[in-house]
């Protein structure tokens, strides 16, 4: 095991070798292991697909309702965003002044 193993099939195969198994036995074992992760991905796929397209629903909801309530009310966006931002501006302000 002096020269470094070229791919990792190589290098489950030394390791095997260095172990006392066989190179094959440890490489059947990854390989069940990577088909079981593969099918289990395979499963999760439809419920991924469903939540991507859920999460996307609700944000175009959100942004519709925040987009009828500025044109209801837009002074009350811009005093909402006036005060954020004097609040980063105080807290970014305070850590100026400790770092001097």
């Amino acid at each position: 095991m002096g020269s470094r193993p070229k791919n990792l099939s190589q290098a489950i195969e030394e390791l095997g070798r260095a172990a006392g198994k066989t190179g094959d036995d440890l490489k059947s074992k990854a390989t069940g292991e990577i088909e079981n992760l593969e099918e289990t991905l395979e499963k999760l796929k439809p419920r991924l697909e469903e939540l991507k397209r859920t999460a996307g629903e609700e944000a175009l909801n959100a942004k519709a309702t925040v987009e009828n309530e500025m044109r209801k009310n837009p002074w009350a966006a811009v005093g909402i965003a006036g005060v954020v931002f004097f609040i980063l501006g105080f807290i970014f302000a305070s850590r100026g002044k400790r770092n001097d």
